[in-house]
């Protein structure tokens, strides 16, 4: 009888545990680092991949007859929320080197203090989406002669004033020596 009563009680708990987790059965999901079945229910917080914006290339390319300074720019992280994206910019600083009477511009051409916003620069939005890509020529009359060292940035880290919250802050700075005709 003591058997019975035992299996019964232990039946009646697993019973009452599904019964109050039935809803979070199904998909799995992730929860603070850990796989969870079931829908995730809408007062814990989903984990969300920040984006991350990085310069992977600069070059210098002839464009509309003259050279200009050039650099590729990706989201390696999540997605980039409209209104980050929207207040987000990017700087060229370049270093013409003559010896020792280096001259150094930037930010250059009309870019002000604030730089080129990253939705002028990426007008349909690619870099919202992981893994989106894009190409960005420096702004104004800029054309690569001599040795230049030149060096880019793209939303600098928040601490700094950037508008950009990502998964590392500290790779949105780049740095490259052209040598150009």
């Amino acid at each position: 009888m003591k058997k019975k009563c035992f299996l019964l009680t232990g039946c009646l708990l697993l019973l009452i545990f599904l019964l109050a987790t039935g809803p979070c059965l199904g998909k799995n999901n992730v929860y603070q680092g850990k796989r969870i079945p079931g829908n995730i229910p809408k007062d814990i917080p989903r984990i969300v991949k920040l984006p991350d914006l990085v310069i992977t290339r600069i070059y210098s390319k002839t464009h509309m007859g003259s050279l200009g300074v050039w650099a590729d720019i990706k989201n390696v992280g999540g997605p980039i929320p409209e209104k980050e994206f929207n207040k987000a910019d990017m700087r060229f600083y370049l270093t013409y080197l003559k010896g020792n009477n280096n001259y150094t511009t930037g930010p250059i051409g009309r870019q002000g203090n604030n730089g080129y916003k990253l939705n002028y620069l990426d007008r349909t939005g690619k870099l919202m989406k992981p893994g989106g890509t894009i190409s960005a020529e420096a702004p104004g009359n800029l054309t690569c002669h001599g040795t230049v060292q030149v060096k880019v940035e793209v939303d600098l880290p928040v601490s700094s004033g950037g508008r950009i919250k990502e998964s590392n802050e500290h790779n949105n700075t780049k740095t490259a020596v052209l040598h150009c005709p």
